[in-house]
């Protein structure tokens, strides 16, 4: 799995102490990637020469890429990672209502705070108590509202807004929610849901 490295275009962020092959500045790497481009041209005498510039080239440009490729909230590797596990929350939780699936996305320890009927802990809030489905109410996310934010050392940090139906009722609902996600080796788990401004949704 990927990970957006937040120093990319200069994001503030705690960054850990150094510690060799673990963590290195994207800024230090661009500066030692520089200076051997700068080395090798100033080789144009190396039978070498041509080979070691492109590979250079190419190093430069896939870092650059990768840079503006994860820099976005909008987009990147982990932007998709935590939009399927978006999905894959509100899938298990309205659509199949599989009590399995919705436990095992959460930390053991998660805790959901919601502004109208409180704060659950636990089992209470891996628990799924109903299913929305046979109640004919959906969830939509609202699109282009999700945004994702690296957390060093930890997961990352979800946000965004969603509407809520009811068959056969008009109108909707609309919230805002925000999830802490905790990456437990090559998995997310869902440690903290906020889930606030629940109103009316514009007409």
């Amino acid at each position: 799995m990927h990970r957006r490295t937040a120093g990319c275009r200069g994001r503030s962020a705690a960054r850990p102490a150094a510690e060799p092959g673990r963590w290195t500045s994207p800024r230090k790497t661009m500066r030692a990637l520089t200076n051997l481009e700068t080395r090798y041209r100033n080789r144009a005498g190396d039978s070498n020469f041509g080979w070691r510039q492109r590979v250079v080239a190419a190093l430069l440009s896939a870092f650059v890429q990768v840079c503006f490729a994860q820099d976005s909230p909008h987009s990147g590797p982990l932007y998709d990672e935590l939009a399927r596990m978006d999905s894959a929350l509100f899938e298990a939780a309205f659509v199949t209502c599989n009590a399995d699936k919705f436990r095992a996305i959460f930390t053991e320890d998660a805790e959901f705070y919601h502004d109208r009927t409180g704060a659950s802990y636990g089992n209470d809030v891996r628990t799924l108590k109903s299913c929305p489905r046979d109640n004919g109410v959906t969830r939509t996310l609202v699109p282009g509202s999700l945004e994702v934010y690296p957390m060093q050392g930890y997961g990352a940090i979800q946000l965004g807004r969603h509407t809520f139906a009811r068959a056969g009722e008009p109108g909707s609902e609309v919230a805002q929610f925000v999830h802490l996600w905790k990456r437990e080796g090559d998995t997310w788990r869902l440690a903290r849901v906020l889930s606030f401004d629940h109103r009316p949704s514009p007409q």
